[in-house]
């Protein structure tokens, strides 16, 4: 084979690599659950709300993350609290104290995370083939015989 062709698969495995990294934002989502009561507030949580001053989207949110529920939600702007970012923060309800934290997590059972997947093993398959035809011509491919 020529060298224009290991340079093409090569290409083609880092467009692959690429497109896993962009597409796999997709599958990108966040979760909000409850951490349960707390006596006194962790360093890190990173506010303390009442739950009157929450919108009522939010406190339904909270509710249900307090009842043990754990809520997915794929927009920001979607999560309870006064800041929409990741993190814990805390909020006084009836004389309890509940930590919520909000995660960001990569959701692979999604349409863009099985894309994303999909193209990082292709991508890594393609580079790892290009690499061996280019630097190991001699040795066969793993899963074939000579």
């Amino acid at each position: 084979m020529s060298d224009s062709l290991h340079f093409g698969l090569f290409f083609v495995g880092i467009f692959l690599l690429t497109g896993a990294l962009v597409v796999g934002v997709g599958a990108l989502e966040y979760e909000v659950a409850s951490l349960g009561t707390a006596e006194e507030i962790p360093e890190d949580t990173q506010s303390l709300v009442s739950f009157g001053d929450l919108s009522e989207r939010d406190q339904r949110t909270v509710d249900r993350a307090i009842a043990g529920e754990k809520i997915v939600v794929r927009d920001p702007r979607d999560l309870p609290g006064p800041r929409k970012t990741k993190g814990k923060f805390a909020v006084k309800r009836g004389g309890e104290t509940y930590l919520v934290t909000r995660r960001i997590f990569f959701n692979w059972r999604t349409t863009f995370g099985l894309a994303a997947i999909g193209m990082l093993v292709g991508g890594v398959v393609t580079l790892s083939e290009a690499i061996r035809r280019h630097h190991f011509p001699h040795r066969s491919v793993v899963w074939t015989t000579r």
